[in-house]
């Protein structure tokens, strides 16, 4: 069990002002129940509350500023280990208010309290859901795949995109086999696409959806896609908007496609 207290700026309703308000959270784990051979279970709550100055509470009763609202969120995570150290996850979600507003982004997986450091919106206990498939398994002796597969749903929620009381539902996924050369060497593809459809509260229903192809090459310090680090990668990906009624994105010179290439490094310690 852990507490722990976090800062988040709550917007006015005019959007011209935030005044800093500092939330409480309790977080309960217990982990790696054991279930049958190499599977375990794990199960999480989370609340997080408001501790409001008097000043801020008065903001809020003369609806000059948002509510900041409790949140909370349970989690439960079945984890199968396979062979050679790979392993596939499966992962249940639960989140009302402005936790059950992030399973509602398209572009961020994170489950936070506020959007970024801003909180705003009226939240008004809706729920979202989500189911979560991730892992990495062996094809080949020489070939490894990590795969995700995400599916969300949500009702009476606040949407960054779409507003107070939408209904969503959200489909991601992405494959990312590799050819293993050795050790410190392998080349990649990674293909995703993403669905996703809001309807507000007035009944219009927006669509957003995209899809992606990357190449790529790492070098490695293991053979393990998610668990080995540090890694520095080239690549090449293109990218490719079908859909884009909620974030009205484009590239540049009003583009819907893209392609990119860098080098990317990634360190744990």
């Amino acid at each position: 069990m852990s507490l722990s207290r976090d800062d988040v700026d709550v917007y006015s309703r005019d959007f011209s002002r935030t005044s800093q308000m500092n939330t409480n959270s309790v977080d309960v784990r217990y982990r790696n129940i054991p279930l049958w051979d190499d599977a375990t279970l794990s199960l999480m709550a989370k609340y997080s509350a408001p501790n409001k100055t008097d000043q801020q509470q008065d903001n809020e009763n003369d609806n000059s500023y948002f509510e900041m609202k409790d949140s909370w969120m349970l989690t439960s995570v079945l984890r199968q280990n396979l062979q050679r150290d790979t392993f596939n996850e499966f992962t249940l979600q639960v989140a009302n208010n402005s936790y059950a507003s992030s399973f509602a982004s398209f572009s961020d997986a994170s489950n936070t309290m506020a959007h970024g450091r801003y909180y705003y919106g009226d939240h008004t206990n809706g729920i979202a859901w989500r189911l979560i498939s991730q892992g990495e398994m062996y094809l080949t002796d020489n070939i490894i795949m990590a795969n995700a597969l995400v599916y969300s749903h949500g009702e009476d929620v606040y949407s960054y995109e779409s507003g107070a009381h939408s209904d969503f539902d959200s489909i991601r996924t992405v494959i990312r086999p590799a050819w293993i050369w050795n050790t410190w060497n392998q080349t990649g593809l990674e293909l995703g696409w993403f669905k996703q459809q809001n309807k507000t509260q007035q009944g219009v229903t927006l669509n957003e959806s995209a899809y992606k192809t990357t190449l790529w090459h790492a070098l490695k310090v293991g053979e393990s896609i998610l668990g080995s680090r540090p890694e520095i990668r080239f690549y090449g990906t293109y990218i490719n908007i079908l859909d884009n009624e909620l974030s009205n994105f484009k590239f540049n010179e009003n583009s819907k496609d893209e392609f990119m290439a860098g080098i990317q490094a990634e360190v744990w310690w």
